[in-house]
């Protein structure tokens, strides 16, 4: 889902450094809120415990594309610059 200007505009958060979890609160959508209600409903757990579970799938998925990208580009500056794609 795309951001809006203003999440654009808002501040950019520091890494969560020093404790295993920590807070994580913001405004979201109603029609989200009302599917993720429904879906930890169906799943007997609560909402905390199915947005965790959204964003670990997430974070790990990223984490993994994150390493692929690292071990392609070899270390270069430039991917581009070795795939002979110069413009």
């Amino acid at each position: 889902m795309p951001y809006t200007q203003d999440q654009q505009s808002q501040p950019r958060t520091a890494f969560a450094r020093g404790a295993d979890t920590t807070e994580l609160r913001g405004e979201c959508p109603r029609s989200v809120v009302n599917v993720l209600d429904a879906v930890s409903m169906a799943r007997d757990m609560t909402r905390t415990a199915l947005v965790n579970q959204i964003l670990g799938a997430f974070a790990e998925k990223v984490l993994h594309e994150s390493i692929l990208v690292q071990r392609l580009a070899g270390g270069n500056p430039s991917v581009s610059e070795t795939s002979g794609d110069r413009g």
